[in-house]
């Protein structure tokens, strides 16, 4: 049996599928409770084929430090951990920077 550590509480990744629509709708979240609380309050601003489909999966994704990434507004953001930023997320200008500063050390 692996015997590893995996973080038991912050950000996960909750991902819905929609019935014949390939791409799903992710939400960004603490726990399941709020991602479906969000997910209720956004699907009415979904894109019709969504409104008019319904869920049939959901996965739970841990980010992974210096891989997880996401875009918002078109900046591209990297997950530090919560320890190393207040919410968690560097852009990645700032994360080549800190990646940059630690090698000098």
């Amino acid at each position: 049996m692996l015997n590893y550590p995996v973080e038991k509480e912050g950000i996960r990744f909750y991902n819905y599928y929609f019935y014949q629509i390939e791409k799903p709708i992710s939400i960004e979240a603490n726990n399941k409770a709020d991602a479906r609380v969000i997910m209720q309050n956004i699907l009415p601003t979904l894109p019709e084929k969504y409104r008019e489909s319904k869920i049939v999966g959901e996965t739970i994704v841990i980010p992974l430090k210096g891989v997880s990434e996401k875009v918002v507004n078109g900046v591209k953001y990297i997950w530090v951990g919560e320890q190393k930023s207040r919410n968690g997320w560097l852009t990645e200008e700032q994360y080549i920077r800190a990646i940059a500063m630690s090698k000098r050390k």
